[in-house]
C-alpha cells in the first residue's frame, strides 16, 4: 500500500476498550436466549439493524420501565470502568502527538462513549467523534468523515475488529485494517474476500509497525 493516508478511524470497543464480555453479558440480559456467539454473528453486520432482526425472532426478558432504566443505567457504569488494551493508551498518544489526525467512528450511544474517552485521557486526541447520534450507519459516517476533512478514501485508514464494520467500509470503499483482540479473530475475517481490507493485526505493535509503514502525516 502507498502511504498517502493521514486521517486514521478508530472503532472503539473491541479495539482500543476491552468491552466485548460486557457489551455479550448485557445482551444476556436482555435475552435469555442469547449466546456470546449469538453476539459475535450480530457484529458481522450493521449492528443496530442486525439487533432489530435478532429481536424480532427471539423474545426479550419481561421487563418495567424501572428495570430497562436501571439495567441501561448498569450497563454505562460497568462500561465505565473498561479497560483499554494494553499498549493501547501510548499508540494513541503517540499518534497524535506525531500529528496524525484520529478519529473515532462508533455505533456505541454518546453516553456510553464520551464519558468512557475522557475516563481514559484520551477524549481530547480524537479530533471528531462519530457515535450513534450522527448515524447509525458507518458507510454514511464515513461519507460525514470525507467530506469533513476533504480527504479522497484512499487518504483514509479505519481500524476495526469487526467483520460487520469491514463490511460497511468495504461498502464505502474505505481502506481497513482489522485486529485480533476484539469480537472477531481471523476466522471471521476470512469468511470472504475484502478489496478494502489491507491487513490484519494481532498485537497493538502490529497495528503500530502497520499505520507507520501504511499511513502519511
Amino acid at each position: 500500500m502507498t502511504p498517502t493516508m493521514k486521517v486514521i478511524i478508530f472503532d472503539m470497543d473491541g479495539v482500543i476498550f476491552d468491552t466485548v464480555a460486557t457489551s455479550q453479558q448485557y445482551l444476556m440480559q436482555q435475552f435469555p436466549s442469547a449466546t456470546a456467539e449469538m453476539q459475535k454473528e450480530l457484529l458481522t453486520g450493521n449492528f443496530h439493524e442486525e439487533l432489530q432482526k435478532f429481536k424480532a425472532t427471539n423474545a426479550p426478558k419481561a421487563e418495567t420501565e424501572e428495570e430497562i432504566e436501571a439495567r441501561k443505567a448498569a450497563y454505562s457504569l460497568k462500561k465505565l470502568g473498561a479497560k483499554m488494551y494494553d499498549g493501547m493508551h501510548d499508540l494513541l498518544h503517540e499518534l497524535h502527538e506525531k500529528g496524525y489526525i484520529l478519529v473515532l467512528n462508533t455505533s456505541a450511544l454518546p453516553r456510553n462513549t464520551v464519558p468512557l474517552l475522557e475516563k481514559a485521557d484520551i477524549a481530547r486526541i480524537f479530533d471528531f467523534v462519530a457515535a450513534s447520534d450522527v448515524s447509525k450507519s458507518k458507510v454514511d459516517k464515513f461519507k460525514i468523515i470525507e467530506e469533513k476533512y476533504d480527504v479522497s478514501k484512499d487518504q483514509l485508514l479505519f481500524v476495526t475488529d469487526t467483520l460487520g464494520d469491514i463490511r460497511e467500509a468495504d461498502t464505502a470503499g474505505i481502506p481497513t485494517v482489522a485486529v485480533t483482540w476484539g469480537a472477531h479473530d481471523h476466522s471471521f475475517f476470512g469468511r470472504e474476500p475484502h478489496a478494502n481490507l489491507k491487513g490484519i493485526v494481532d498485537s497493538v505493535e502490529e497495528l503500530r509497525e502497520f499505520i507507520y509503514e501504511n499511513v502519511a502525516i
